[in-house]
């Protein structure tokens, strides 16, 4: 072969396999066939886990059993479904979850029918090599019927009188507020009326609980002068969600009531576990399996302030007693507002540590003891108290976050950007980086809102969604969510209140592993090697501690990453090496920077303060322990690079006056003589400190470039993101469209010397980029991703060269436009025609006919084509490829021509490679339609039931579907064309 034909052959191989990778839809066996064809697969194990991923990258999915109602033929259906469509495991939760009028009938929880459903599952699930997680409650959180009230979830409060001196006082004292008839002293103090402010001097404040009687009087000789008698005590904390109750008063099912536990105290939780977790673990064991994890799910139970030993648990964590300073509790000065602030804030600190070691701690140590994981959503997603939510997720195995679709109706640009429906996922996967974790893990398409929340959202619209959560660093899903239901109940159902759901009832069912498959291969990528970050914020001492969501940080600049930091991994696993601030488990950062607070961004702070019920300030704290400060010096000696402003004192009150003075000390020695506006940055040991450059401007002056940039960045830097991890010697960046147009940019990476390879996880197909330039540190390249698209670059083999063509995809030229008239057919079963004309292609909601107006299922397309070349040309040239367009579908498509099945479409570009199906003449062309069941639902509910076609709920709590719910665009949009790819 000459050298000439010898180019020509090789550069066609590398354009067919372009071809493949920019059309992805193709079918499962196209995929197989291709993979060893084009990609030599057989000795390229991360190819071919991407391709195929093993199950601990594929989704979860969180299995519901609403009200108990289920049946072995259903469980067995339901797990059998899950393994045979990709999903890798169920989480199961018992609840309520929100029915129609009357709560659904079911089994008692926890009773012998349902231990023997129970263990039923347990066996399927092995059978099956599924993994099995409970979630360990009859709600979401830990609580139930076995909690007391000395275990449930309580507050402090207080009431006082004043009273003159010089006298007896005999009385009974008021009532602080006693929730639920509960309530018990913790102390009775007494100090001298205020002069001004309400100062009190903690020096004269007294104890005087031995002169109260359990009825409530108090009998004291009182000292002359006023006297304010302060009762302080504790009772339930009365907040709705702090005690379950069952449907239609609440939430749970009959059995399943009862109150949250108490989040700060470990003989709680112990408590519950011997009743409700000792019980599940040994049905498992009666079962032959085990349960691989217990779950907490999600805090929504509101605000804590106090357990029956928290004096002492103050002492443990904070070394003072607390008693003296509880009168600021109570809204009083205590000294001046320097040290009343101080104690607030050890309060606080105090209530965050005990969440963290007495909740989160020990239940990993309970699950542990007997053999399984843990995992948690653990402390989120709204009302919370002050928590250090990274120390929280330190002890969990499987770490988690969420993410909600609500708004995504007709929000601007095809879905709702909003960052408060994913407020915490930067958050979990921060933690995940920091504690040295693999996965980080996301509650995945929660919705709950009127007109939307049932059947309404279809695997093109979730798409962007999992996108900007595989950005923010989340790197598994748990589907949200799956309700098991008896064969018998029919379709769609009774379904759990909120989510978006994924179960063998759903119309797209059958070919939702195309888009389960799009899912597991992200996740298995993202789940390689380290996240790549410059920059590391510390969010200091002073609470909560709560990472931000991602967010482009003004002061960092365009294209830089970053993680987050509290005291406990500064202090415990945070050291140096060349130069860099790292940490066991690989991570790495260039900068550490001292922000001391949630986000420097008033926006930012404001919009976690409001989703978190708490005041976040953006004003950073000017506060730094002893150990912490001590800490940071020896990082700087050994060489890293600080960014930041000197503490002014140490924040704690324990000895504040000789602590204060060794930080001030300690400052001196670092920043010397820097005041962050002339002077700015100085040498210590190995490393320096910089006072007054912002984060991004001490990168560029360091040569460190930013690691993600396209054209048009500057300007609106929202149309794309991404995430990049690095593996040994391969770095893996993932690229995601966020806009609802294609867009064709140059993107420019910060790894130079290596190929770029193009990797589409809707595919599974890899190939090499042939358009790049690259300089010292860049790679600069051509993409062209479609609306809402992605791939992943991957850079692994070592190349001197840049490229040598101009586009990194092909150029499409259409060659017929299918116009005209379609026959469809309908399912009679579902209300449907079985024939059907179609002179143009519009939505199925603009026809007249009941039955597909209102149609929910699947319909078949078929047309019979011949396809004109021009000026008469063969149909396949050597070099070229033919595609079928489908314009847009609403909302799965499968397509068949002259009987081969080419696969599903369920997102943009809803096109197919048809070169090996297509031929001159006669072409008969089918595609299976599917919509969703939403519109045949809420037309059923405006029909008496016994002309309904549907089952399900006969009403929707909040309205979520209802009479008026706006209709669904449905069927084969179009419009349909058929192209040539060309060079």
């Amino acid at each position: 072969m000459s050298k000439a034909n010898s180019g020509r052959h090789i550069f066609l191989i590398s354009f067919i396999a372009l071809l493949g990778l920019t059309f992805p839809n193709f079918s499962q066996a196209q995929q197989r066939n291709n993979r060893l064809k084009n990609n030599k697969s057989g000795s390229d194990t991360l190819l071919t886990r991407f391709q195929s991923p093993p199950d601990s990258a594929r989704s979860r999915v969180y299995w519901f059993w609403i009200y108990n109602r289920v049946t072995k033929e259903g469980i067995t259906r339901d797990l059998e479904e899950f393994r045979a469509k990709g999903i890798s495991g169920v989480n199961l939760i018992c609840n309520g979850g929100y029915g129609g009028k009357e709560p659904l009938l079911g089994v008692d929880f926890l009773g012998k029918e349902w231990r023997s459903l129970f263990r039923h599952a347990i066996r399927e699930a092995k059978r099956l090599h599924l993994e099995f997680g409970f979630n360990l409650a009859g709600g979401w959180t830990l609580m139930g019927p076995s909690v007391t009230q000395d275990d449930a979830m309580k507050k402090i409060v207080t009431a006082e009188i004043t009273v003159d001196g010089g006298t007896k006082f005999s009385g009974s004292l008021p009532q602080p507020e006693k929730v639920e008839g509960y309530y018990h002293d913790i102390i009775v103090q007494a100090y001298p009326v205020p002069a001004n402010d309400k100062i009190v001097d903690p020096k004269k404040v007294i104890d005087i609980s031995s002169q109260l009687n359990p009825n409530g009087v108090l009998n004291w000789n009182v000292p002359p002068g006023k006297w304010v008698i302060l009762r302080s005590g504790y009772t339930l904390t009365g907040h709705p969600w702090s005690k379950w109750k069952a449907y239609p008063e609440g939430d749970t099912f009959k059995g399943g009531e009862g109150y949250e536990i108490d989040y700060l105290s470990k003989s709680a939780l112990d408590n519950y576990f011997n009743y409700l977790g000792k019980t599940v673990i040994e049905e498992a064991k009666k079962a032959g399996g085990k349960i691989d994890y217990l779950w907490s799910d999600s805090w929504e139970c509101g605000k804590l302030t106090w357990t029956q030993d928290f004096p002492n648990q103050f002492k443990k964590f904070r070394g003072y007693d607390l008693k003296p300073f509880l009168p600021a509790l109570a809204g009083y000065t205590i000294s001046d507002s320097d040290i009343t602030a101080r104690f607030r804030e050890d309060f606080d600190r105090t209530i965050q540590d005990c969440i963290a070691e007495n909740c989160y701690g020990h239940f990993a140590y309970l699950c542990h003891k007997y053999g399984m994981k843990v995992g948690n959503e653990a402390g989120g997603p709204n009302d919370i108290p002050p928590q250090d939510i990274l120390k929280n997720f330190s002890t969990s195995d499987i770490l988690a976050g969420e993410f909600w679709v609500n708004g995504h109706r007709n929000a601007p640009g095809g879905y709702n950007k909003n960052r408060s429906s994913r407020l915490n996922l930067k958050q979990t996967a921060t933690a995940a980086h920091v504690y040295g974790k693999r996965q980080a893990e996301a509650e995945a398409f929660t919705e709950q809102e009127k007109d939307a929340t049932h059947w309404t959202l279809g695997p093109s619209d979730l798409k962007p969604y999992a996108n900007d959560a595989f950005v923010e660093g989340i790197n598994r899903l748990m589907l949200h969510s799956a309700t098991s239901q008896p064969p018998s109940d029919g379709k769609p159902g009774y379904e759990y209140c909120a989510g978006t759901h994924f179960s063998p009832n759903i119309t797209w069912w059958e070919q939702s592993p195309a888009f389960f498959s799009y899912l597991n291969r992200c996740q298995y990528m993202l789940q390689q090697g380290n996240f790549v970050a410059d920059v590391c914020y510390y969010l200091g001492e002073k609470p909560p501690l709560l990472a931000p969501p991602k967010y482009n940080i003004p002061t960092l600049g365009f294209g830089y990453d970053c993680d987050y930091i509290n005291p406990d991994i500064l202090l415990n696993r945070m050291t140096v090496k060349n130069g860099r601030v790292v940490l066991p488990g690989g991570m790495s950062y260039k900068l550490l920077v001292l922000q001391n607070c949630v986000s420097p961004s008033p926006e930012i702070a404001a919009e976690v303060g409001r989703y978190q019920g708490l005041n976040i300030s953006s004003i950073p704290s000017k506060g730094m322990s002893l150990a912490v400060i001590k800490k940071l010096r020896s990082l700087i000696y050994m060489g890293a690079t600080v960014v930041g402003a000197p503490p002014e004192n140490a924040g704690e009150l324990k000895d504040y006056l000789v602590t204060d003075a060794e930080v001030r000390k300690i400052a001196a020695e670092i920043w010397g003589d820097l005041d962050g506006k002339t002077r700015t940055e100085r040498r210590l040991g190995k490393g320096r400190i910089i006072w007054g450059k912002t984060e991004g401007d001490v990168l560029k002056a360091d040569g460190i470039v930013s690691d993600f940039t396209f054209n048009g960045q500057a300007e609106d830097a929202d149309q794309f993101d991404y995430i990049h991890r690095k593996n040994g010697e391969t770095e893996i960046y993932f690229v995601i469209n966020r806009t609802d147009k294609k867009q064709t940019r140059d993107f420019t990476f910060r790894i130079a010397g290596k190929q770029p390879e193009i990797w589409d996880a809707l595919t599974g197909k890899m190939i090499n980029a042939t358009a790049y330039r690259q300089t010292k540190d860049c790679t600069t390249m051509p993409l062209e991703l479609d609306p809402f698209g992605s791939y992943f670059i991957v850079f692994r083999k070592p190349v001197n060269a840049n490229g040598t063509t101009a586009h990194n995809f092909p150029q499409l030229v259409q060659l017929s436009s299918l116009d005209g008239a379609w026959n469809a057919s309908f399912d009679a079963a579902w209300g449907g025609p079985s024939t059907a004309t179609f002179p143009e292609l519009i939505s199925w909601t603009k026809r007249p006919e009941e039955g597909i107006k209102y149609y929910s299922g699947m319909a078949t397309y078929s047309k019979t084509f011949d396809v004109n070349t021009p000026a008469g040309g063969n149909l396949k040239e050597k070099d070229e490829r033919i595609f079928l367009d489908l314009g847009d579908v609403k909302n799965v498509a499968v397509v068949r021509i002259n009987g081969k099945d080419l696969g599903v479409l369920w997102c943009a570009p809803w096109r197919v490679d048809i070169t090996d199906a297509i031929k001159q003449k006669g072409n008969v062309l089918q595609i299976d339609v599917i919509n969703l069941w939403a519109n045949r639902v809420v037309h059923d509910l405006s029909l008496p039931k016994e002309k309904r076609l549907t089952k399900t709920h006969e009403t929707f709590r909040f309205d979520m579907l209802n009479v008026n719910t706006p209709q669904l665009e449905s069927g084969l949009i179009g419009p349909v064309r058929i192209f040539t790819a060309t060079k």
